[in-house]
């Protein structure tokens, strides 16, 4: 039903009408005129055509108009109609779907007034239904529908659903209504119902209606439907499915055999995603939008049509790198389908994006200058690469002669030098190509300059090992002589050490070795010397090291950090976070499949021909080098840390040290079981263990700075505790010669001063900077064992220590010198004395004796500048200038406390010590104003280097073999200074172990086992020497005629000590006369014994010659030696 609204004016003028209908009815028992409507219009009609029919009668029920006396007014809706008929009236065309008013007024001939007034309402609109819900999309069981009448429609029966044969619902579909769930939410208004859906479908389309014509409304009019007479409900319990894809160009692929899709591009136009739904949500795109993830960049919503919300468009902006691994992810749980069930989840879209050239590494494991005429060289690409070959490498002055593809971003290949220059080797650029299309870059130059061995170098690292071996092999044969001859021999052979100073030319040559860590800049000529010497360290390749890994280059291209970094900021963006996941075996090369050639641009959504890559898959096939590339990074940074290089030093120096160890105890068994005693000298204990462990100190000092420079904690524990070897050994050395040296507890060491000696200006200059002659030995306390010197003599036995002085007066030529000690006033003099007189021997001025301590401790010294140059070599994993500044600062610091102490006792050792000193302080400057770029320069200063490496040798050598030579002629001894004779006594001494016991008095005659023993002496002076032979020093000559050296000797099969003296007297001899036997027994006794006044304790110090100038030996020895029995 429709009301028609009226205007203001209307309004009122209805409400007058209907205030004078009411006061007409108040008046109507007044009136003498009735009106009645014999015929009028239903209240509710349907119809536009009204019919009125009425009459005029009076009280008593005649008629009041007759003959048309009356005067009759009508009105309808306040609109006054012409002509109004007596009787009836019919009205057409009425308004419909409003209401009418019709007046009806009336006035007679006599003027008796009535009114009336009728109202009706034309209503032309059918009843219509309209059918809600508030699912229409549904996965429920059961739906609540609503029924909402237009108006009531009561008539013809009206709305009902008693049963499922007899409801005005119909239903098409699945579905059925349940009549019991009817409820009446509003009198023949609106109702409601349950409408029951199929459980067992899981999607379907069910048609909810009424019935044609099953009511009408008040006007008669029929029921109809509408379009809201009908609702159509989708039910779906079917899971929403999304598809996350993108436009991103697709490649398939085939990786490890199986075929794979890649997307991957290098433009920003392809970078769209798309979120497509197998049935459309109820989010919006703002919402969507928000639970989409994306790792680089930001989304921006594309706009186009949705669909129905089941495709959505974003554009990916602002990316800020040009390499990015594109991981979009959709958060799937903040997402609902029409139907209500939740969007079901889906995997991340991963897509790579780089518009990154592919770079290249060129790196080798040789050297930059180098020898070989085999290069092998590695080509490392930050990322795999497609194209490249043999032929894409620019080969100048070698030619290609092996390519391998060890993957497709990493490859080797092999260049064979044709001559002694320069080669080169690089990669053009724009030749080869990644995933994503870009082309490669230039790669870096690779030049290697080819040499061959100089003929100097290998001619000189011959001649210093044969010189090594040679003179090692000489000291250890004739160390292994003397003992044996004197423990078999009758005749008491003097000897002295072969190898005093053996330790000192191999710590040299340690030294230039390990130049060849310490110094920045090498030429050729030295540098290949000294590589020839490296078994002096000793440093090679391990044995169980394959050859293969020497590939991995030695010089890490540059730019390499560059692109590690950028990985680096990849491998955390993309969340790789455990390695675990990473494929296993990773067999790449990655091949293009010919049949996949031609299709590109497939979605994710239509893949039939190999999943997606994932990020991390991405990652490790196309940003990345192989993992046979990352295995040698990590064996390269193994190596930085400096566990190979530490394994290098010390399993060869185990194997070298202890196969000359088990060589010692081998020797020593053999010499205990044949000739019953302990070895001499160099093969005694442990003087030959503390050779070899102060050899290795540079060795082990380098190999704890190897793995201390790596920085972790198991480095820094091992190197520390392989420095506590050096460490301990230079505190106990220091603690005994505290001890033994220091106190004079153990050893005693004296010399000879002249005195009234006047020396002119240049000969003072002479003696200060070469050294002053010293004529001084050291004694061993009484009671110790006569091997004392022997053992440990290594120590302290060519230096000079806290000394204890005898002057000489030169200008008395009647007296006979005796050892006296200084006082406070001065150094102590000899003085004449009678055979019964005695001395005493007082102690030097504290200065003195601080200088003496000094001069003993040179071999701390000496083991720290070891020790240092050690850590020095170990520090660095690349030669700097600073390594070649500090080693030529701590080579200073020794040379110059050589200089001001001058602590050996023979000069020729101080001599050469200097010069290799100098000539090792000279190699470091000179390293250090190397310049490469200067060819003829270089090699000027590379002869010059040999040439002091050859000079530092060459005098150490001379040094070594001079004490060889005088440990020959001292086995001649007593019977006549002779070098053959001496080589013959050597030889038998080799010899006679492996003879029978009973033929050794044939071989020496005389010979009695274990009857008298060797005691060796210190090695004549150079000084000496050449006092005796040319007279250059006055007193010597002097001295030497008044004065004999007397070697007191126990027998082990006796308790009667044996006398050998020698003299060079000419007046007389031992045998001439027997009183000058008692006289040399009373010198020997005023020059070797006597007690000391100034001990406290009052004890008897007797100390044994172990050496002494050898001025007064006799060359004859049948008229200067003689054996006295006390």
């Amino acid at each position: 039903m429709a009301i028609p609204e009226m205007g203001l004016f209307k309004f009122l003028k209805l409400s007058f009408f209907v205030a004078a209908t009411v006061v007409g009815a108040l008046n109507f028992t007044e009136s003498a005129v009735y009106i009645h409507f014999d015929q009028t219009p239903p209240p509710w009609s349907r119809f536009s055509t009204s019919i009125f029919r009425y009459s005029f009668e009076r009280p008593d029920g005649s008629k009041a108009c007759r003959n048309n006396s009356c005067s009759i007014y009508c009105e309808l809706d306040g609109q006054r109609l012409k002509p109004c008929h007596v009787g009836n009236l019919v009205l057409k065309n009425l308004t419909a779907n409003r209401k009418h008013n019709f007046l009806l007024n009336v006035t007679t001939h006599n003027g008796d007034k009535n009114s009336s007034a009728y109202s009706w309402f034309i209503d032309t609109i059918p009843p219509t239904v309209k059918i809600s819900s508030e699912q229409n999309y549904t996965n429920a069981e059961k739906i609540t529908v609503d029924i909402t009448f237009s108006e009531a429609c009561t008539r013809h029966g009206g709305f009902s659903c008693l049963n499922s044969s007899n409801c005005d619902v119909i239903v098409d579909g699945p579905a059925h209504v349940q009549p019991s769930s009817l409820s009446t939410i509003e009198p023949n208004i609106k109702y409601s119902f349950l409408l029951v859906l199929p459980f067992k479908s899981m999607y379907g389309r069910v048609v909810v209606t009424l019935a044609d014509e099953f009511c009408k409304d008040r006007a008669g009019n029929n029921f109809t439907r509408s379009n809201t007479s009908t609702i159509i409900i989708h039910f779906d319990r079917r899971p929403v499915l999304v598809d996350l894809w993108s436009s991103v160009p697709s490649y398939e692929l085939e990786i490890n055999g199986v075929p794979r899709t890649v997307f991957t591009t290098n433009g920003t136009e392809d970078l769209e995603v798309y979120v497509d739904f197998s049935i459309p949500v109820i989010n919006s795109t703002e919402q969507i939008l928000n639970a989409l993830d994306v790792n680089f960049g930001s989304l921006i919503p594309v706009n186009q049509r949705t669909h129905g919300n089941s495709r959505f468009a974003f554009k990916l902006k602002n990316i800020a790198s040009k390499t990015e691994i594109i991981t979009v992810k959709l958060q799937a749980s903040l997402l609902i389908g029409r139907t209500g069930t939740p969007v079901s989840p889906v995997n991340s879209l991963a897509f790579l994006y780089d518009c990154k050239k592919p770079g290249i590494g060129l790196s080798t494991s040789s050297e930059n200058v180098t020898k070989d005429s085999s290069i092998n060289i590695i080509v490392e690409f930050t990322k795999p690469v497609f194209g490249f070959g043999a032929s894409v490498v620019e080969v100048n002055g070698g030619r290609l002669i092996r390519f391998k593809e060890l993957s497709r971003a990493l490859y080797s290949f092999t260049v064979m030098a044709i001559t002694n220059n320069m080669v080169s080797v690089s990669i053009p650029e724009g030749k080869v190509n990644d995933i994503s299309g870009n082309m490669n870059v230039a790669s870096n130059r690779l030049e290697i300059v080819h040499y061959s061995t100089p003929a100097i170098s290998t001619a000189l690292h011959s001649f210093v090992t044969a010189g090594v071996l040679a003179t090692t092999l000489a000291a250890a044969a004739l160390s292994l002589a003397s003992t044996n001859l004197g423990a078999i021999a009758r005749n008491n052979y003097v000897a002295s050490d072969p190898s005093m100073n053996l330790h000192g030319m191999i710590g040299h040559l340690q030294v230039f070795v390990l130049s060849d860590w310490l110094l920045a800049d090498q030429p050729i000529e030295y540098s290949e010397t000294t590589k020839g010497l490296r078994w002096l360290i000793p440093r090679q390749k391990l044995p169980w090291k394959k050859n293969g890994s020497s590939l991995w280059p030695n010089n890490v291209y540059l730019d390499l950090g560059r692109f590690l970094k950028r990985r680096r900021r990849a491998y955390h963006a993309i969340g790789l976070i455990n390695w675990s996941y990473m494929p296993q075996k990773l067999l790449f090369p990655t091949e293009i499949d010919p049949k996949f050639h031609g299709r590109h641009n497939i979605s994710k959504e239509n893949t039939p021909f190999g999943l997606p890559l994932s990020s991390n898959e991405y990652f490790t096939f196309f940003l990345r080098g192989e993992p046979l590339s990352a295995g040698n990074v990590v064996k390269k940074l193994q190596n930085c840390k400096g566990w190979q290089d530490m394994e290098m030093n010390l399993f060869w120096l185990s194997i070298g040290v202890g196969s000359l160890l088990l060589l010692h105890f081998v020797l020593l068994v053999f010499l205990k079981w044949r000739i019953g005693t302990a070895a001499q000298w160099m093969l005694s204990v442990p003087r030959f263990e503390l050779l070899l462990l102060i050899l290795a100190l540079p060795c082990i000092s380098q190999s704890a700075a190897f793995v201390i420079r790596g920085g972790t904690i198991e480095g820094i524990i091992t190197g520390a505790l392989l420095l506590a070897i050096p460490a301990a050994f230079i505190l106990s050395v220091c603690l005994f010669l505290t001890i033994a040296v220091f106190t004079g507890s153990f050893a005693q060491y004296k010399e000879i001063i002249y005195g009234n000696a006047e020396e002119q200006w240049h000969k003072k200059l002479w003696f200060f900077i070469v050294g002053r002659p010293a004529y001084g030995k050291w004694f061993y306390m009484d009671g110790l064992p006569s091997l004392f010197l022997s053992c440990f003599g290594i120590l302290f036995d060519d230096h000079k220590g806290p000394p204890m002085y005898v002057f000489v007066d030169q200008n008395d030529t009647n007296t006979v010198p005796r050892w006296v000690g200084s006082g406070q006033n001065g150094i102590g003099r000899m003085r004449a004395v009678s055979s019964d007189d005695s001395h005493e021997e007082m102690k030097i001025p504290l200065p003195m004796r601080f200088l003496g301590c000094a001069r003993s401790s040179y071999i701390v010294l000496d083991l720290l500048r070891r020790v240092c140059l050690g850590v020095i070599a170990g520090s660095y994993s690349t030669h700097r200038s600073s390594q070649s500044l500090c080693a030529l600062m701590v080579t200073l610091v020794q040379f110059i406390c050589l200089f001001t102490l001058k602590p050996h006792i023979r000069r020729g050792l101080y001599i050469v010590e200097s010069i290799s000193l100098l000539s090792e302080a000279s190699i470091f400057g000179l390293s250090l104003s190397m310049n490469k770029s200067n060819s003829i320069r270089a090699k000027t200063l590379g002869f010059l280097m040999l040439a002091l490496l050859f000079l530092s040798f060459v005098s150490q050598l001379v040094n070594e073999w001079y004490a060889l030579i005088n440990f020959i002629l001292n086995l001649s001894q007593p019977h006549k200074s002779s070098f053959k004779l001496g080589l013959k006594f050597a030889a038998k001494g080799l010899l006679l172990p492996f003879f029978p016991r009973k033929h050794w008095s044939r071989v020496i005659p005389g010979s009695s086992q274990a009857k008298s023993v060797l005691v060796p002496v210190l090695p004549q002076s150079r000084e000496t020497e050449l006092a005796r032979s040319n007279q250059r020093e006055p007193c010597v000559s002097q001295l030497s005629s008044m004065t004999a050296t007397i070697v007191p000797l126990i027998s082990p099969s006796s308790g009667s000590p044996i006398i050998q003296a020698t003299g060079t007297t000419g007046e007389t001899t031992l045998t001439a006369q027997k009183k000058d036997m008692k006289k040399l027994r009373q010198l020997a006794k005023a020059s070797f014994s006597g007690q000391s006044k100034d001990e406290d304790t009052k004890a008897s110090y007797r100390f044994r010659l172990e050496s002494f100038s050898h001025e007064t030996v006799s060359n004859d020895p049948q008229t200067s030696t003689s054996n006295v029995m006390k």
